[in-house]
């Protein structure tokens, strides 16, 4: 069986997971606010475009693939406003990168269209909720744009917190996860990597649970107490089929993180649990 690698683009971590995740991956970005998933993603997306233009290396550990462009879905942010955040968040050079590479999904107009309240030419109208039986269509037309878009491919969805906050109300929760089932099973025939990204203590912990039973890996973001004052960003793998036993070999609990405009996010410092085999 031919078994590849997609790196995420970060070397600090790619390093340490031994080149990349599993091609194929599901991957959950389950983060609290502020925490660095998003960063995280946004780093990934502009590192490999930087490896494929060939600007940067790719790791040289590993039986690795490069994905081809970048299919960002965004659930309630336009395309302005994403690529507004890259370029304010980092250099030109890795702004340009990520514009460049990025095919773009935008579903923000259905997702408002449920609001009453919808901001139209300096007037508020309720003309938008005619529209409303029309939601049920975007799991339909967002499995449509990834199977034309995703081969090959990094996915981000940005974000699978308003996605299961908006079907919450129109289908059965069970559907819902069968939706996402089948989501992490079509990914293997993209045979890209995907990134969702979803907000922690949002759904209750069972649900929030049944989510990350849906993906492949789950990698934890959080703020964690260093002092009196001071507050850190760490990373932790929660798991991730086919990955996390090197990760246990290794003995590693957490990844602390650092974000800066010039790197991007980097893992700083790997904190290890000695003495466990």
């Amino acid at each position: 069986m031919e078994l590849k690698s997609i790196p995420t683009g970060i070397s600090s971590l790619d390093l340490i997971i031994e080149g990349g995740f599993p091609s194929g991956s599901f991957t959950l970005l389950l983060g609290e606010v502020g925490a660095g998933s998003t960063e995280f993603a946004y780093s990934s997306a502009i590192m490999l475009s930087l490896i494929k233009e060939g600007v940067i290396s790719a790791p040289s550990n590993g039986d690795i693939t490069i994905p081809e462009s970048i299919c960002y879905v965004s659930i309630t942010r336009s395309e302005e406003d994403v690529l507004r955040e890259v370029f304010e968040s980092f250099t030109p050079e890795y702004y340009e990168a990520f514009k460049e590479n990025m095919v773009f999904m935008d579903f923000s107009e259905e997702y408002f269209r449920r609001s009453p309240f919808l901001f139209t030419d300096g007037t508020y109208s309720f003309n938008s909720l005619k529209g409303l039986g029309k939601e049920k269509g975007i799991v339909e037309s967002l499995v449509t744009f990834l199977n034309e878009n995703a081969e090959n491919s990094l996915v981000i969805i940005d974000s699978l917190t308003d996605l299961v906050r908006m079907y919450t109300d129109l289908m059965k929760w069970q559907d819902l996860i069968l939706f996402l089932k089948g989501f992490q099973k079509a990914s293997k025939n993209w045979n890209g990597l995907t990134y969702a990204l979803l907000t922690t203590d949002i759904f209750e912990v069972s649900k929030q649970v049944e989510i990350a039973d849906c993906a492949d890996g789950v990698l934890v973001f959080e703020w964690g107490e260093i002092g009196t004052a001071q507050r850190q960003r760490t990373m932790y793998v929660k798991k991730f089929r086919g990955l996390l036993p090197r990760l246990e070999f290794g003995n590693i609990a957490k990844f602390e993180t650092k974000i800066t405009k010039n790197t991007g996010f980097e893992v700083s410092n790997v904190k290890m649990i000695m003495g466990r085999r």
